[in-house]
């Protein structure tokens, strides 16, 4: 998992990566200079909860990708089944390139997760 991390860092604009599960517990973590994982992940977590809450409320279901801008950056958070894809990037980047990084990698985390569960 941390190879797929390192080479979705290398995309233009990303600055950091990690996959968490709910509980804001961290699968892994590539997260660049200045950021802290725990507390990266404790916001995930809060994020992520106070998100799916909200939707069942309006029986919307769950949400496959969530973006935040912020002052400072972006966070995207993409469902993976078992866990989030969480990648940190700089705040003026143009998601688009860097979102099919993003989904690409989501995929193979997807499928990565499938075969170890088959596996055990």
């Amino acid at each position: 998992m941390r190879e797929l991390l390192s080479e979705l860092n290398e995309t233009a604009g990303i600055r950091g990566s990690m996959i968490v599960i709910r509980d804001g517990m961290i699968v892994a973590s590539l997260l660049g200079k200045g950021l802290d994982e725990e507390k990266v992940a404790a916001m995930v977590s809060s994020l992520v909860v106070s998100t799916l809450k909200l939707l069942s409320a309006r029986d919307l279901g769950d949400f496959t990708r969530l973006t935040l801008n912020a002052s400072h950056g972006k966070l995207v958070f993409t469902d993976t089944g078992s866990a989030y894809l969480v990648v940190v990037l700089e705040k003026d980047i143009d998601l688009g390139p860097a979102a099919i990084e993003i989904r690409s990698a989501a995929r193979r985390i997807r499928e990565a997760t499938k075969i170890g569960s088959l596996a055990e």
